[in-house]
Formats: C-alpha cells, sequence, structure tokens
C-alpha cells in the first residue's frame, strides 16, 4: 500500500537573491508548469540594510504583477515577513509556460539575502482527488 500525495493544487515558487543585494532586473526566475492563478506572495530579508527600504518586483513575462507603483517592500528595520502589495489582476491569472522573474528595483545598503514566495493555485482542481497525474509513494 502506497501513500497517495494529495497535495498538488498548490506550487510555490521561491526567489532567492543571496548575499548581499543589488539593484538588477532577473535575478531568478521560474517557468510556471500548468494554468492558475496567483494565489499568494510574501517575502523575507535576512538584513534589511543600513538606509532606505528595498524594493522587490514580480514579472509574469517581463510584466510586473503589481498595481500601481508599491510593490514588495523590505524595510531598513529588523528582519521581518512582508507581504504583497495589490496585484494587477486579482487574482493574477497564469498559463502554464508563463515566465515568472524577480527585479531588485532597488536595494538599502547592505541588505542581503532577500527571498520572495510565489504560490501559484491550480485552476479547475476542486480536491486532489480530481488530478490525474498524482504521484504515489510507495
Amino acid at each position: 500500500m502506497g501513500i497517495r500525495v494529495k497535495n498538488l493544487q498548490h506550487k510555490v515558487y521561491e526567489f532567492v537573491c543571496r548575499g548581499n543585494a543589488t539593484a538588477a532586473n532577473n535575478k531568478d526566475s521560474h517557468v510556471v508548469q500548468f494554468p492558475g492563478y496567483i494565489s499568494n506572495c510574501l517575502g523575507v530579508c535576512k538584513d534589511g540594510g543600513a538606509s532606505t527600504a528595498s524594493v522587490v518586483d514580480i514579472n509574469k513575462n517581463g510584466t510586473t504583477i503589481f498595481g500601481g507603483a508599491t510593490k514588495v517592500s523590505f524595510s531598513a528595520a529588523a528582519p521581518a515577513v512582508v507581504t504583497y502589495a495589490t496585484l494587477t489582476a486579482n487574482p493574477t491569472p497564469v498559463a502554464a509556460g508563463d515566465v515568472l522573474s524577480m527585479d531588485v528595483d532597488s536595494c538599502s545598503t547592505t541588505a542581503s539575502n532577500l527571498t520572495v514566495l510565489v504560490t501559484v493555485t491550480r485552476t479547475g482542481v476542486v480536491t486532489a482527488d480530481n488530478i490525474t497525474d498524482h504521484d504515489d509513494v510507495l
């Protein structure tokens, strides 16, 4: 008898900028594996740095997923978990093959180890029992 893997409805993509952060496009990227929508976005920064906030943008196929100028912003204060700003479309739809990427738009002096987690939820699936591509772990 095997253990059936049930949690195939969500995929968390981890975007990481290791070490001291510098402002640049496409610091990390992932290809979406199935159609769905972005259901959550949060981040953490080990060291917020010594001056202004560090600002990170998540893009879908090169275009920001955030509405307006507000993006993921890490303060220069003690590290804390931050949540996403207003999405351009809520929920933001994604298709299999879309490229999600992380840009560091600006960063504080000595800011380091920025991580942003983006959760994509599969569309058309009510429960994992409806998924035909599940895995059995023996």
